[in-house]
């Protein structure tokens, strides 16, 4: 056979495409895979390209081809709504383009070996049985959404979901004996809001990755997930996919500038004294929410690094922030969005506030940096669940009437978790777990070497 060519597609948005261009990379430079064609939505075009562009040689074994943005769907209940567009993007504008791309690539003599795909996409799989094509599923989030996945048919016999994705009563669950125990309530698509219904008609009617795939990879670690993996041995762990894990310097998920000055700030303060604050490319906060965590910061009294998006709360953040900065002075530092690995490596850090996605997530873990939970969304619940109950290197912040983290609930967590020596243990243990598992004779390792063997097959 000739050289590999893998045509990778990722789920349509920033915590998707990230990992699944990390993967690309190592493929392509590491692994001496020749060819990879990365698809994406139009609209994501330039934040893919600058991920790219500080690649030498990149552009010779990474062809790009973006879709066009179709139409919206009319049955829509809200089409301006951002997780709409990834919807939209992921299965109704994408599939009939990828099917014309592979078409016409196969017809030359650079066919297309393989389909790489987000494992949330389930037409992926179904094109390449169609074609005869080599089908592999990624999987971003942890591996127990896999595990979730195909376990809803059983959760619906067993009375636990009805056939609409409902909790028929809450309680605690646990999916096999050696995994850990989950609350109902964290099933990813009861934290959708109004995409509830939508979003478990994707994963349960939809999402065939799984038993169509031949290869089923996964960006998390057996130290991670020991019980999810034994439960489900289809799944690969080849994790954590990371650019400080690679010998590049720079990261595949820079889609935003940095403001690089923050890691001189960094220079100047104390070993282990910094909070760093960020909460991912998505998470909003309302106004109440964004004071309470400045005025907590500012209780602290202690040095924070502070990513504020611009999106991230209401345009009425700009003349609160003004006065808070001239409150805490040099004491803290606020940027628009920075370099968190690097950040995360810096000696000055001392814990990571944030939304509990699983990038941030191995981030951190991977330099032994202790957390702190301010879950939202998706499979965030699952992660905080393993920070804090299994690996027991985070705390979660109690909120008051369900909603609201109080600035004294701020305060206070930092002390806990800063205060014991438990939780920087348990994360220094889990780094040097987690970096062994990605060198030779780990199981990361040897699992993303058969891989590699099975494309050039």
């Amino acid at each position: 056979m000739g050289s590999p060519h893998v045509l990778v597609i990722p789920f349509p948005a920033h915590g998707h495409i990230t990992p699944l261009l990390e993967l690309s990379q190592c493929l392509a430079l590491k692994h001496g895979i020749f060819k990879i064609t990365f698809v994406y939505p139009e609209h994501y075009h330039q934040v893919v390209t600058h991920a790219l562009a500080t690649e030498e040689g990149i552009a010779n074994q990474i062809r790009l081809f973006s879709v066009p943005d179709g139409p919206k769907n009319s049955s829509q209940e809200n089409t301006s709504d951002p997780v709409w567009k990834m919807i939209d993007d992921g299965f109704v504008s994408m599939p009939e383009k990828v099917k014309e791309l592979i078409e016409q690539v196969n017809a030359t003599d650079d066919k297309i070996t393989c389909i790489l795909a987000d494992q949330f996409l389930g037409w992926p799989m179904e094109i390449a049985k169609e074609k005869g094509i080599q089908g592999a599923i990624f999987s971003p989030t942890a591996a127990l959404w896999y595990v979730v996945i195909s376990q809803i048919p059983k959760l619906i016999d067993d009375g636990v979901i009805d056939n609409y994705g409902y909790v028929t009563k809450e309680q605690m669950l646990k999916l096999s004996p050696s995994m850990p125990t989950i609350h109902t309530s964290q099933f990813m698509w009861l934290t959708c809001g109004k995409l509830q219904k939508l979003a478990f008609e994707y994963v349960y009617t939809k999402n065939k990755s799984l038993q169509l795939a031949d290869w089923a990879l996964c960006n998390s670690t057996y130290e991670l997930e020991h019980g999810t993996f034994d439960t489900e041995p289809k799944i690969k762990p080849i994790g954590p996919l990371l650019a400080s894990n690679s010998s590049r310097e720079n990261s595949s998920g820079n889609f935003r500038p940095e403001e690089l000055a923050c890691l001189k700030w960094l220079d100047q303060q104390p070993p282990q004294s910094v909070i760093y604050i960020a909460f991912g490319t998505t998470a909003f906060l309302d106004q109440t929410e964004f004071q309470e965590l400045a005025m907590g910061l500012e209780l602290t009294n202690r040095p924070f690094l502070w990513v504020v998006r611009s999106d991230i709360t209401s345009k009425a953040k700009d003349a609160y922030l003004q006065d808070f900065k001239d409150r805490v002075g040099s004491r803290g530092f606020i940027v628009s969005w920075a370099p968190q690995q690097e950040v995360l490596q810096h000696d000055s850090i001392a814990c990571f506030l944030f939304h509990c996605g699983w990038n941030s997530t191995l981030e951190a873990l991977s330099n032994g940096v202790p957390l702190l939970c301010w879950s939202d969304f998706a499979d965030q619940f699952f992660n905080e669940n393993y920070i804090c109950n299994v690996w027991e290197v985070g705390l979660l912040f109690n909120q008051v009437d369900g909603k609201l983290i109080t600035r004294e609930e701020i305060k206070n967590k930092v002390e806990e978790l800063l205060s014991s020596e438990k939780y920087k243990a348990n994360a220094l243990d889990l780094k040097e777990k987690l970096r062994n598992s990605i060198k030779e004779g780990g199981r990361s390792y040897n699992n993303f070497k058969s891989f590699v063997e099975w494309l050039k097959i």
